[in-house]
Protein backbone atom coordinates (compact mmCIF):
# COMPACT_ATOMS: atom_id res chain seq x y z
CA UNK A 1 0.00 0.00 0.00
CA UNK A 2 1.40 3.40 -1.01
CA UNK A 3 2.28 5.83 1.77
CA UNK A 4 -0.59 8.26 1.13
CA UNK A 5 -3.07 5.40 0.87
CA UNK A 6 -1.84 4.12 4.25
CA UNK A 7 -2.15 7.61 5.71
CA UNK A 8 -5.70 7.95 4.40
CA UNK A 9 -6.68 4.50 5.69
CA UNK A 10 -5.28 5.40 9.12
CA UNK A 11 -7.36 8.61 9.18
CA UNK A 12 -10.48 6.64 8.26
CA UNK A 13 -9.82 4.04 10.95
CA UNK A 14 -9.05 6.63 13.61
CA UNK A 15 -12.20 8.66 12.96
CA UNK A 16 -14.34 5.52 12.91
CA UNK A 17 -13.03 4.24 16.26
CA UNK A 18 -12.53 7.55 18.12
CA UNK A 19 -14.94 10.05 16.64
CA UNK A 20 -12.17 12.62 16.17
CA UNK A 21 -8.88 12.81 14.29
CA UNK A 22 -5.34 11.75 15.24
CA UNK A 23 -2.53 14.13 16.13
CA UNK A 24 0.26 14.75 13.64
CA UNK A 25 2.58 12.75 15.90
CA UNK A 26 0.24 9.76 15.88
CA UNK A 27 0.10 9.89 12.09
CA UNK A 28 3.89 10.22 11.90
CA UNK A 29 4.44 7.12 14.05
CA UNK A 30 1.86 5.07 12.22
CA UNK A 31 3.10 5.67 8.67
CA UNK A 32 6.80 5.85 9.61
CA UNK A 33 7.64 9.41 8.57
CA UNK A 34 10.62 11.20 10.06
CA UNK A 35 8.91 14.44 11.09
CA UNK A 36 5.53 16.10 11.52
CA UNK A 37 6.39 18.53 8.73
CA UNK A 38 6.50 15.55 6.37
CA UNK A 39 3.08 14.51 7.65
CA UNK A 40 1.73 17.98 6.85
CA UNK A 41 3.27 17.81 3.38
CA UNK A 42 1.40 14.60 2.56
CA UNK A 43 -1.85 15.77 4.19
CA UNK A 44 -1.79 18.96 2.11
CA UNK A 45 -1.12 16.90 -1.02
CA UNK A 46 -4.11 14.70 -0.19
CA UNK A 47 -6.18 17.84 0.40
CA UNK A 48 -5.23 19.15 -3.05
CA UNK A 49 -6.45 15.82 -4.46
CA UNK A 50 -9.75 16.30 -2.62
CA UNK A 51 -9.27 13.23 -0.42
CA UNK A 52 -8.94 14.95 2.98
CA UNK A 53 -9.96 18.23 4.57
CA UNK A 54 -9.29 20.19 7.77
CA UNK A 55 -11.17 22.72 9.85
CA UNK A 56 -8.82 25.75 9.88
CA UNK A 57 -7.17 26.52 13.20
CA UNK A 58 -8.40 23.37 14.93
CA UNK A 59 -6.37 20.37 16.04
CA UNK A 60 -7.31 16.77 15.25
CA UNK A 61 -9.60 17.80 12.41
CA UNK A 62 -7.84 16.31 9.37
CA UNK A 63 -10.40 13.84 8.05
CA UNK A 64 -11.29 12.00 4.85
CA UNK A 65 -13.77 13.76 2.60
CA UNK A 66 -15.67 10.53 1.89
CA UNK A 67 -16.62 7.55 4.01
CA UNK A 68 -15.41 4.17 2.72
CA UNK A 69 -18.18 2.14 1.10
CA UNK A 70 -16.60 -1.13 -0.11
CA UNK A 71 -16.10 -3.55 2.79
CA UNK A 72 -14.37 -6.89 3.24
CA UNK A 73 -14.66 -9.67 5.85
CA UNK A 74 -11.52 -10.85 7.65
CA UNK A 75 -11.51 -13.47 10.44
CA UNK A 76 -10.68 -12.41 13.99
CA UNK A 77 -8.59 -15.31 15.30
CA UNK A 78 -8.46 -14.33 18.97
CA UNK A 79 -6.20 -12.41 21.31
CA UNK A 80 -2.49 -11.58 21.03
CA UNK A 81 -0.65 -10.53 24.21
CA UNK A 82 1.48 -7.39 24.00
CA UNK A 83 3.37 -8.08 27.22
CA UNK A 84 6.61 -9.76 28.28
CA UNK A 85 6.51 -13.31 26.84
CA UNK A 86 7.43 -14.99 30.12
CA UNK A 87 4.54 -13.21 31.84
CA UNK A 88 1.72 -14.49 29.65
CA UNK A 89 -0.15 -17.77 29.68
CA UNK A 90 -0.66 -19.82 26.58
CA UNK A 91 -3.31 -18.30 24.35
CA UNK A 92 -6.23 -20.53 23.47
CA UNK A 93 -7.01 -20.14 19.73
CA UNK A 94 -10.44 -18.62 19.26
CA UNK A 95 -12.76 -17.90 16.37
CA UNK A 96 -14.35 -14.56 17.26
CA UNK A 97 -16.18 -14.13 13.98
CA UNK A 98 -15.43 -12.01 10.93
CA UNK A 99 -14.65 -8.32 11.05
CA UNK A 100 -16.43 -6.18 8.47
CA UNK A 101 -13.83 -3.57 7.50
CA UNK A 102 -13.40 -1.01 4.72
CA UNK A 103 -11.53 -2.72 1.91
CA UNK A 104 -8.91 0.06 1.89
CA UNK A 105 -7.83 -0.90 5.41
CA UNK A 106 -7.00 -4.50 4.47
CA UNK A 107 -3.75 -5.03 2.51
CA UNK A 108 -3.98 -7.76 -0.12
CA UNK A 109 -1.91 -10.34 1.79
CA UNK A 110 -3.72 -10.03 5.13
CA UNK A 111 -5.25 -13.32 6.25
CA UNK A 112 -6.54 -12.67 9.78
CA UNK A 113 -6.84 -10.18 12.64
CA UNK A 114 -5.94 -10.35 16.35
CA UNK A 115 -7.19 -8.39 19.36
CA UNK A 116 -4.39 -6.84 21.45
CA UNK A 117 -4.05 -7.31 25.20
CA UNK A 118 -1.31 -5.66 27.26
CA UNK A 119 0.63 -2.42 26.98
CA UNK A 120 4.18 -3.40 26.08
CA UNK A 121 3.87 -1.65 22.69
CA UNK A 122 2.35 1.57 23.99
CA UNK A 123 5.42 3.54 22.88
CA UNK A 124 4.56 2.77 19.25
CA UNK A 125 0.92 3.70 19.73
CA UNK A 126 -0.42 0.14 20.11
CA UNK A 127 -2.81 -0.01 23.05
CA UNK A 128 -4.96 -2.64 24.75
CA UNK A 129 -8.04 -3.50 22.66
CA UNK A 130 -6.44 -2.36 19.40
CA UNK A 131 -6.92 -4.71 16.46
CA UNK A 132 -3.99 -5.71 14.26
CA UNK A 133 -4.31 -7.13 10.76
CA UNK A 134 -1.68 -9.78 10.08
CA UNK A 135 -0.06 -10.90 6.84
CA UNK A 136 2.20 -13.93 6.41
CA UNK A 137 5.94 -13.30 6.47
CA UNK A 138 8.98 -15.59 6.31
CA UNK A 139 12.33 -15.06 8.07
CA UNK A 140 13.77 -14.18 4.66
CA UNK A 141 11.16 -11.46 4.03
CA UNK A 142 11.06 -9.82 7.45
CA UNK A 143 12.84 -6.49 7.92
CA UNK A 144 14.37 -4.96 11.01
CA UNK A 145 11.75 -2.68 12.55
CA UNK A 146 8.73 -4.74 11.48
CA UNK A 147 5.94 -5.32 13.98
CA UNK A 148 5.42 -9.07 14.21
CA UNK A 149 3.40 -11.70 15.99
CA UNK A 150 5.85 -14.34 17.25
CA UNK A 151 4.97 -17.72 18.78
CA UNK A 152 6.99 -20.20 20.80
CA UNK A 153 7.27 -23.34 18.67
CA UNK A 154 5.02 -26.16 19.81
CA UNK A 155 3.01 -23.89 22.09
CA UNK A 156 0.31 -21.26 21.81
CA UNK A 157 2.43 -18.71 23.69
CA UNK A 158 2.48 -15.61 21.49
CA UNK A 159 3.57 -12.02 21.73
CA UNK A 160 3.30 -8.84 19.67
CA UNK A 161 6.66 -7.06 19.40
CA UNK A 162 8.95 -5.08 17.10
CA UNK A 163 11.52 -7.33 15.48
CA UNK A 164 14.91 -5.64 15.27
CA UNK A 165 18.37 -6.81 14.23
CA UNK A 166 21.58 -5.67 15.90
CA UNK A 167 23.70 -4.33 13.00
CA UNK A 168 26.95 -5.47 14.65
CA UNK A 169 26.11 -8.97 15.86
CA UNK A 170 23.29 -9.65 13.37
CA UNK A 171 21.28 -10.99 16.31
CA UNK A 172 17.49 -10.60 16.13
CA UNK A 173 15.50 -9.30 19.09
CA UNK A 174 11.82 -9.02 19.98
CA UNK A 175 11.72 -5.49 21.34
CA UNK A 176 8.90 -3.98 23.39
CA UNK A 177 8.05 -0.30 23.27
CA UNK A 178 7.82 0.12 27.03
CA UNK A 179 10.49 1.57 29.34
CA UNK A 180 10.07 -1.14 31.99
CA UNK A 181 10.44 -4.13 29.68
CA UNK A 182 13.59 -5.63 28.17
CA UNK A 183 13.93 -7.15 24.70
CA UNK A 184 13.90 -10.91 24.18
CA UNK A 185 16.37 -12.62 21.89
CA UNK A 186 14.65 -14.03 18.79
CA UNK A 187 16.11 -17.55 18.75
CA UNK A 188 14.83 -19.01 15.48
CA UNK A 189 15.08 -22.51 16.99
CA UNK A 190 12.59 -21.47 19.69
CA UNK A 191 10.37 -18.89 18.01
CA UNK A 192 8.39 -18.83 14.80
CA UNK A 193 6.65 -15.95 13.05
CA UNK A 194 2.87 -16.04 12.85
CA UNK A 195 2.95 -12.95 10.67
CA UNK A 196 3.69 -9.26 10.28
CA UNK A 197 1.34 -6.43 11.27
CA UNK A 198 0.16 -4.74 8.07
CA UNK A 199 -2.47 -2.43 9.57
CA UNK A 200 -3.85 -1.58 12.99
CA UNK A 201 -6.71 0.41 14.46
CA UNK A 202 -8.60 0.86 17.69
CA UNK A 203 -9.14 0.63 20.51
CA UNK A 204 -12.22 -1.54 19.97
CA UNK A 205 -13.89 -2.63 23.19
CA UNK A 206 -17.18 -3.69 21.61
CA UNK A 207 -16.64 -6.21 18.83
CA UNK A 208 -20.25 -5.79 17.78
CA UNK A 209 -19.30 -2.48 16.22
CA UNK A 210 -16.94 -4.10 13.70
CA UNK A 211 -18.08 -7.72 13.28
CA UNK A 212 -20.00 -8.80 10.24
CA UNK A 213 -23.70 -9.47 10.67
Amino acid sequence: MALRDRLLAFLEAYWETHGYGPTLEEIRRHVGLSSRSHVLYHLRALAQEGRVQQEPGKHRTWRPTMRPTSRIAIPLKGVVPASYPDQVDEVVPQELGDLSLPAAWVPARCRFALWVRGDSMIGLGIRPFDIVLVEPVSPEEVRSGDLVVARVKGRNQMTLKQLVQDPKTRTWWLRPAHPELAPVRMDWQTWTLEGRVAFRFGPVRDLGSVTAA
